[in-house]
């Protein structure tokens, strides 16, 4: 608390930097607070980053999902490639001579499916979940675009699509990624959804997602052309090769034989 305080300028503006990424990704409106059902409150989280070798804030906005109303009836599902998929990319890159490397989707949580989007898919009726900030907030919301003269006392932030702290984010932005690579011509493996292969027609590329988190093998030609579609929807990606940790598992391929450790 005293760390907020002494560098409280750095703090407001981490603030304003993450509502205009919520606004930026299109995951919040505003919306007149009679009538306005669902109401959560939110919280901000915030530690230290190294960015370019230099210490600074981040904040995240956390909508306080466990408030919900609709909770129990919503679906947790979070996509996760099985423990034999991981392995199989594993192989399949000392087998190929393949590069294997991990790819991270920068704000994953706020770039999935919108509400509508996904009462369409299930058709359901779309979902309504609206949010509160935290106290304290509101100096700076005002600081965002088309926020100018918010009024909490007459209005409230309606969530678009689901954001960071929902539980049904993780499904929201599964189902975008899916949609993406289904799109490239990318297939599911029957036995594991989240393990896909790539085929012209002869096989090029094999990945897994574990939410956010992206493996994959196969021809460099192919894994430009992975990363450049993911590119186009979800802005500059965080591409490692040959050396990296995912879901808590370091990797490590030798450049020159291509063989694969874990640990």
């Amino acid at each position: 608390h005293s760390e907020l305080e002494q560098h409280s300028e750095a703090v407001k503006a981490a603030i304003v930097t993450e509502l205009k990424t919520w606004k930026h990704y299109g995951c919040f409106s505003r919306k007149a607070r009679r009538g306005a059902r669902n109401v959560i409150d939110a919280r901000w989280v915030f530690k230290w980053k190294w960015v370019d070798g230099k210490r600074v804030i981040r904040a995240r906005l956390t909508v306080r999902g466990f408030k919900d109303l609709d909770a129990n009836r919503v679906s947790t599902f979070a996509g996760t490639v099985s423990r034999w998929g991981q392995r199989l990319i594993n192989s399949t890159a000392a087998q190929f001579g393949w590069k294997l490397g991990s790819l991270d989707i920068e704000k994953a949580f706020l770039q999935g499916l919108t509400y509508e989007e996904l009462a369409a898919q299930s058709g359901r009726e779309v979902r309504e979940v609206n949010f509160d900030l935290p106290p304290g907030s509101m100096s700076l919301l005002r600081r965002v675009a088309g926020f100018e003269n918010f009024n909490p006392a007459l209005e409230v932030l309606h969530c678009d699509k689901p954001g960071t702290g929902l539980k049904d984010a993780p499904q929201a932005f599964n189902g975008k990624l899916v949609m993406v690579l289904l799109g490239l011509k990318l297939k599911q493996v029957i036995a594991d959804d989240q393990l896909m292969v790539w085929r012209k027609p002869e096989l090029v590329l094999v990945m897994g997602a574990h939410v956010d988190d992206v493996k994959f093998t196969g021809e460099d030609r192919a894994i430009a052309e992975l990363v450049t579609a993911l590119e186009k929807v979800f802005g500059k990606l965080k591409v490692q090769e040959h050396e990296f940790e995912n879901c808590g598992i370091v990797h490590v391929q030798c450049p020159r034989t291509m063989a694969v450790e874990t640990h």
